[in-house]
This record gives C-alpha cells, sequence and structure tokens, in this order.
C-alpha cells in the first residue's frame, strides 16, 4: 500500500517561516522515502458526502487517494470551528492521522479553555478569571478584585503578545475599556512579578521536548515574545520543567506544541500559555535546531506502514539476539561500509569494534539529551499511571525510531549478503539510515 503525507495550511500564513521549512522538510523527506506528498491549502479542499460516503474534492479534482498522515498549521487566533475544524474533522472521520488534531487544536484556541482543560491535574496555573456574555469587562472590574494588583488582562484569543496589559489599579483597569475589543472575551490573570519580562518557551515533537528558549523582553514591558522585540536564547531546563511541558502536551492531546513557563523564585514553574501552532524562526536561530526537520521525521513515523514494519523488524532483531550467539552471515569484502559508521558485531568482520551495539545497550538507560540536538529518541519518564490521554502512538513512534533504523540497516546488508550476485552491484546504507547511526570509535594505532 502506497504511504501518503498531505501538509494542510491557511492561505493567509502560508509563506511565513514555519510553513515554509515544514514544506521543504517533508518535500526532502517524502522523496528520499518514496511517500507520496500533497500541499493543499485550506480554502481548496470542498468536502462532500454522496451516497453517504464522505468524500473531498479539489477544485475539479475528485480525490480518491485520502492521505495517511496530515501535518496541519492554522492560524490558531482565527481558526473557525464552522470551517477549519470541520474539514478537519471531515478528514479525521475518513480515518487521516492530524498532527495536530482537532481538538487539541481548539483547546489551544481560547487561553482559557487551555486552563480549563488543564485544571484538575495538578498543573500550576496563575489564578485566572473570565466571564460569560457578550460584553461583561466592566463588570469583571470588580469581580477579579481577589486577583489583587497589578494584574493581567489578556485577550482570550489573542497572539504574538498583543491585546495584553498590566493594569496597575482598578482606575487604570477601567480606563482599559476604551482600548480593549468588545468583540472577543477577556481573561484576568494573576500577575506573576519574579517573571516580569521574561518566560521559558519549550518546544515539543511527538511528546518529546526537543528543546527550551528563555525569552526576555528588552524595552521593560511584560511580554517577552521575540515579535514584538523580545531577544531568545538557549537555556538548559530542569526535569521538573520538562516533566511539566510533556504533562501540559499529553494532557491537550498535542503532538506538537510550544509550551510558555513562567519561573517563580525558588526555580518552580508555572504554565502562562500553549501554542498549537507553535513558531520557531527565533527558536531554531537561538537553539540552532531545525525544527522542521524534526516535525518532518515525526510525521513519517506515524505512517502505518512504518509501525507495522518497526514492530516486525524489532521482533526480528529481539528473537535474533536471544537464539543466536554465533553470525549466521558476514558482509563480503564488496559490500561498501562508509569510514564514518560501523555494523553491529553479529555481522561485522571479526576484531572490529562497534559504536551502534553501544548506542541500543545505552539507549534504554538515557533519558535526557543535549538541548541543542534535535532527537525524537529522548524519552521522559513513565507514566506511573493510565493516562487515558497518553498518546501510545507517538510514544512508539519516537521511543524504537533508533532502534528501528538500526535495525533496518542490519536486514539490509544481510539480504545484500545473501542475495547479491557475484557481479552485482555493490550495496550501501541509505541515508535515511546512516543519518541515525553514531560513528565508530577511532582506533589507537600503535607501531609493532
Amino acid at each position: 500500500m502506497c504511504s501518503r503525507v498531505w501538509f494542510i495550511t491557511d492561505r493567509r500564513i502560508s509563506q511565513e517561516y514555519p510553513q515554509v521549512q515544514i514544506l521543504r522538510a517533508l518535500k526532502e523527506r517524502c522523496a528520499e522515502d518514496d511517500v507520496e506528498f500533497r500541499y493543499l491549502l485550506m480554502d481548496e479542499i470542498v468536502l462532500t458526502i454522496t451516497d453517504g460516503q464522505l468524500g473531498l474534492r479539489v477544485g475539479q479534482e475528485i480525490v480518491t487517494s485520502f492521505p495517511q498522515v496530515a501535518v496541519v498549521r492554522v492560524p490558531t487566533p482565527w481558526v473557525q470551528s464552522d470551517s477549519d475544524i470541520t474539514v478537519l474533522r471531515h478528514l479525521e472521520k475518513m480515518g487521516c492521522r492530524l498532527v495536530n488534531r482537532p481538538q487539541a487544536i481548539l483547546n489551544c484556541v481560547n487561553k482559557f479553555w487551555t486552563f480549563q482543560e488543564l485544571a484538575g491535574h495538578g498543573v500550576p496555573l496563575p489564578d485566572t478569571y473570565s466571564y460569560g456574555g457578550h460584553d461583561n469587562f466592566r463588570k469583571m472590574i470588580d469581580e477579579a478584585e481577589p486577583l489583587g494588583y497589578p494584574v493581567v488582562v489578556k485577550n482570550a484569543r489573542g497572539h504574538r503578545g498583543k491585546a495584553v496589559f498590566l493594569a496597575r489599579d482598578k482606575h487604570h483597569l477601567s480606563d482599559l475599556c476604551h482600548l480593549i475589543r468588545h468583540d472577543a472575551p477577556y481573561l484576568f490573570q494573576e500577575y506573576v512579578k519574579e517573571s516580569h519580562g521574561r518566560d521559558v518557551r519549550v518546544v515539543l515533537v511527538g511528546g518529546r521536548v526537543i528543546g527550551s528558549m528563555l525569552r526576555c523582553s528588552t524595552d521593560g514591558r511584560m511580554q517577552s515574545n521575540c515579535s514584538l522585540g523580545g531577544v531568545g536564547m538557549m537555556c538548559p531546563l530542569s526535569e521538573q520543567g520538562k516533566q511539566l511541558a510533556v504533562q501540559v502536551c499529553n494532557i491537550l492531546g498535542m503532538d506538537v506544541c510550544g509550551v510558555d513557563l513562567l519561573q517563580l523564585n525558588d526555580g518552580s514553574f508555572v504554565v502562562c500559555e500553549v501554542n498549537a501552532n507553535v513558531g520557531f524562526i527565533a527558536f531554531d536561530q537561538a537553539c540552532g535546531m531545525d525544527v522542521a526537520g524534526t516535525v518532518a521525521d515525526y510525521i513519517l513515523s506515524l505512517l502505518p506502514s512504518r509501525l507495522n514494519r518497526k514492530m516486525s523488524l524489532l521482533s526480528v532483531v529481539s528473537s535474533t539476539s536471544e537464539t543466536s550467539s554465533e553470525p549466521e552471515v558476514c558482509i563480503p569484502t564488496e559490500v561498501i561500509i562508509p569510514t564514518e559508521v560501523c555494523i553491529p558485531n553479529e555481522i561485522c568482520p571479526p576484531g572490529a569494534t562497534c559504536a551502534i551495539t553501544d548506542a541500543v545497550s545505552t539507549m534504554s538507560t538515557s533519558s535526557t539529551s543535549s538541548e541543542s540536538e534535535v532527537d525524537l529518541t529522548e524519552t521522559g519518564p513513565a507514566p506511573v499511571t493510565a493516562d487515558p490521554t497518553y498518546n501510545i502512538n507517538s510514544l512508539l513512534a519516537s521511543e524504537i525510531k533508533l532502534l528501528t533504523d538500526l535495525a533496518e540497516g542490519i536486514m539490509h546488508c544481510m539480504h545484500g549478503a545473501r542475495k547479491r550476485k557475484p557481479n552485482g552491484p555493490k550495496f550501501q546504507l541509505p541515508t535515511r539510515i546512516l543519518r541515525h547511526i553514531p560513528p565508530c570509535p577511532q582506533k589507537a594505532h600503535t607501531d609493532t
């Protein structure tokens, strides 16, 4: 069965850095791995229900090959449940695995909705008030009195630090009534003084922290967004901070997201916001990373053929290592083995040293990696109790990725050794496998 991946985005943001980079990364990887790829804008898709069956049209084309996995980038503040989410629900009902899922996106459309989802799970949150009705901002001036002053006022659908105010007192809060938009609800939030003008942006892909960045305001304002002139720099994140970000990601059902944390004087964190359509131009620059490449790798790991092949290869490698102590086959001298990598001891020439088996043996005990490395194999602590929001597909996809690629390399070379004709072509490991194999340690040469 042919593997199919789609990238769907909104015309209004299609030329922005994150979308351009994700498109580039997906095109490269799909071409390399022979995966059918298609790029679509949200307004090009027509939804159909004919003869009781769901269908799609793009322009005049009736789509017959539906995606197995689709990455979605829509402008979260502008998401409309009766248009954008309708398209995503349609694809999901047709069996497409979406990244992110419609409900996960909705959880982050409204900042108060996000806090509603996180409440009751032991997640540290600043005290927050909001209101019902069309325009009750003035009424909330008295209702929010318990939060004290200064108090943070945010547009519940704001983004990039816009429509965020710090009211010094009740009089100042009353003046804001003349500045705010009255067609959107606002929330009133406890002011975290220790974190004024700075926060920590944590980016997660596949439920794993891939890096963190400290953002600082340069003009004394409360917001630290880089889009408002703030500066970002790579920073290490404590284990408590990582666990908190992963917990938030799992509760909201996110695959790819940015979690903004406020740090208290004692080093602990509280959650500020969560972004389902996280931007990463400043993050890439500050951390020296390729977030788009990491996202693309994760997308391809969700393909059904990949998951099935991974489980099959794992069972083959496991049974081989348990039942055989002698090598079954040796790579002929004609097989090309790049000098910078090596093959596991089971099929290496006698006396060769190998870093791959060391990597496999230590992979299960290594739970952290350098913040500057893009590594989907980083695994956090397993949940003590069953969590209904825990994404087992994401866990399997990321946790066995490295071992699977190594196993594929072994099987590739074994197949070449057995089947190659005497005068046939030489064999070389594919680039997508070499990418995950660590370099061989250099032997010390001594004179005899």
